[in-house]
């Protein structure tokens, strides 16, 4: 049986150490940089003596972005709701910013406008970056590798993190240290494209640094052979990947095209594979579920190692009877939606044979019911859970192959090289069993793009971004075109970020 590894699965100081920084960034005392209290775990040089104080200052960053991705169903509801397929059903808070009122005042609203969770991450990134290297003066069991393996992990994660927030918010101030020494000076926002060239500069530096594999053959990483690590940390694919969509979203196809054909060329050495739909959905060994497969980048939360939650995964908005003990979900894809989307009967995310009426549906339960059940990611605990004991534990993908290649598809058309975008368009309708797009169809390129993106990333929290991006290249959408040209595509800044902090604007749209 493979040996497996999740952010719980730290030694009691990893644990204290976490538990510490996590409570240090919820905590409401004092301190006025940006909105939060310093996360200063660390900080003390004792906590600095040994390969085990990295290795639990490392996971703590892993865990410190699951926390701020699942809050409040962040991941989904930043990138799902808003104008998105998943609908809410009765709820008025999702109903909110699915309408793109984002100023209303829901419990949920205020906290997904307050960005202090992603300083956490950040600031826990720049802590380690910083006394890492300490060290290696004092424990000869940590090496110049594993230094050089981890500050690329750590600085890594923190560009991902300015990437993810400059999405949600445009400007953000950009902190490049860690501010454990007892400053809280106010700092006002950075222009987006400042803090994306600093992420860009961080990624393309630690991707020189990063590995392909960790632990690879009979090597070790603090003690652990490749199964422990393969698809948890961040490696050179995953560096490469953020790197293509920050440029892409920037509308830098030309820096883009060439982070992300790297990447696909060198996919396979770091294991990363395309996957059927059954390899795709499966809920104990799919690509959501705790198994062996490998992502680009995706944060594990593994039931076995009590990671699983009630809230914050999509399931626990998505899932209803008969798959779970609930009436009705609170978000669903409407049939409409979904008969307008997915027109192949052949499709194997979900199609219809019109003359047997028969269907296929690895996307969605009952459809024939009242309301399609979106179980697409469907991770009951370690996925043979009970559905009257509802924790889940999938993991948040943020890419994996199938994206990657939409992605280089999406760059190549919009450069013109339109064989190039063709053929990685192919391979995944080919793979989902669907006819291959030809130009003789009379259907737009990059409107065939984004539609198959649609389809194959349903709840994967790309929705949103993927409007955004085709209104930039097309033009084509009133609303969201209104919408970057007056700034609404951005969150407001929470009231209480604002009060803390008296160099802050807040969003011109939100005023």
């Amino acid at each position: 049986m493979k040996k497996m590894f999740t952010l719980s699965k730290l030694n009691r100081h990893a644990a204290a150490l976490f538990l510490t920084i996590v409570l240090l960034h919820v905590s409401s005392s004092c301190g006025k940089k940006l909105d939060i209290v310093a996360s200063n775990a660390g900080a003390d040089d004792t906590q600095w003596a040994s390969v085990s104080d990295t290795r639990a200052a490392l996971m703590g960053i892993y865990g410190l972005l699951r926390a701020a991705m699942v809050d409040n169903y962040a991941h989904w509801v930043y990138g799902e709701m808003r104008y998105g397929d998943l609908v809410p059903y009765i709820r008025a808070d999702l109903r909110a910013v699915a309408d793109n009122r984002l100023n209303a005042s829901f419990p949920i609203v205020k906290e997904l406008s307050n960005w202090r969770r992603f300083y956490a991450v950040i600031n826990a990134a720049a802590l380690f970056i910083e006394r890492a290297p300490a060290v290696l003066a004092v424990d000869r069991r940590y090496t110049e590798r594993d230094l050089k393996f981890d500050i690329a992990q750590a600085r890594t994660i923190r560009a991902f993190a300015y990437f993810y927030m400059v999405r949600i918010w445009g400007d953000v101030p950009l902190l490049t240290r860690s501010y454990d020494d007892g400053i809280f000076a106010e700092v006002a926002r950075t222009p987006e494209r400042t803090v994306l060239a600093f992420a860009e500069e961080e990624l393309l530096a630690a991707a020189q640094e990063l590995p392909y594999l960790y632990a690879e053959g009979s090597q070790q990483y603090y003690g652990e052979g490749f199964n422990t690590w393969v698809g948890v940390l961040v490696n050179k694919i995953s560096a490469y990947t953020i790197l293509a969509h920050l440029c892409a979203w920037q509308g830098k196809y030309l820096n883009a095209e060439v982070y992300a054909r790297f990447a696909l060329a060198n996919a396979q050495q770091s294991r990363i594979v395309a996957y059927s739909v059954n390899d795709l959905v499966n809920r104990t060994s799919g690509l959501f579920a705790p198994s062996d497969k490998n992502q680009i980048l995706a944060i594990r939360a593994s039931y076995v190692f009590s990671e699983a939650t009630a809230t914050g995964h999509i399931e626990s908005l998505s899932l209803a009877y008969p798959l779970v003990t609930r009436t009705r979900p609170d978000i669903y894809v409407p049939k409409d939606t979904i008969n307008k989307l997915f027109l192949q009967a052949s499709d194997t995310r979900f199609g219809v044979d019109t003359i047997s009426g028969l269907i296929t549906t690895n996307y969605f339960t009952d459809f024939n019911g009242d309301i399609p059940i979106f179980s697409k990611i469907n991770v009951i605990r370690a996925g043979d859970g009970d559905p009257d004991f509802s924790l889940f534990g999938s993991n948040i993908v943020f890419s994996r192959l199938e994206e990657l290649q939409l992605l280089y598809a999406e760059i190549c058309a919009v450069l013109g090289n339109t064989d190039e975008a063709m053929l990685y368009l192919n391979f995944v309708r080919s793979n989902r069993g669907t006819s291959p797009f030809i130009m003789a169809s009379g259907s737009d390129l990059v409107d065939e793009i984004f539609a198959e993106r649609r389809r194959e990333l349903m709840g994967e929290g790309w929705r949103w971004y993927d409007q955004v991006r085709h209104a930039r290249i097309k033009r084509n959408n009133p609303t969201v075109n209104t919408l970057i040209e007056e700034g609404g595509i951005f969150w407001p800044i929470s009231g209480e970020v604002l009060q803390r902090n008296r160099k802050l604007i807040q969003n011109a749209y939100w005023r």
